[in-house]
């Protein structure tokens, strides 16, 4: 029995050590922000010009990398889907103290010319944008 014990006791010791040593020669993961979008007839245009002059300029501006843009065909749900690497993983979730989303909106502000220009902008984009759906993911390495 005691050497059962000690077995098991000695087993629960390497188990807990294993996770450990994996969690130190793990790659770091990406967390992604992955946003389907359907767009209103005939919005393509005007949606491609506002990324283009202001989302894109104020996520430069903002030190975020650049949103890849996938244009979705033979879908009825969805038109574009846009992928968005997330630079602080999850934590970048924090709602209340969001150092990206701030430094963005500013930069967006900035852009527009004033923030009562940037709400038009937003109230437009809102008419563009017929639905949308955003998923979080991250990659295993």
């Amino acid at each position: 029995m005691k050497s059962i014990g000690i077995f098991a006791a000695a087993t629960a010791l390497s188990l807990m050590a294993v996770p450990v040593m994996a969690q130190e020669e793990e790659e770091p993961r990406t967390t992604y922000s992955v946003t389907m979008l359907k767009l209103a007839d005939g919005a393509d245009n005007r949606w491609a010009e506002i990324r283009a002059e202001y989302i894109e300029p104020a996520r430069e501006a903002a030190g975020l990398s650049p949103q890849t843009v996938h244009w979705v065909m033979l879908n009825e749900d969805y038109d574009i889907i846009l992928i968005s690497e997330m630079p602080r993983g999850m934590a970048s979730f924090d709602a209340h103290a969001n150092p990206e989303r701030a430094a963005f909106w500013e930069a967006m502000t900035e852009i527009a010319g004033s923030e009562e220009a940037l709400e038009e902008l937003s109230d437009e984009w809102g008419t563009l944008v017929e639905s949308s759906s955003t998923v979080y993911t991250h990659t295993h390495p």
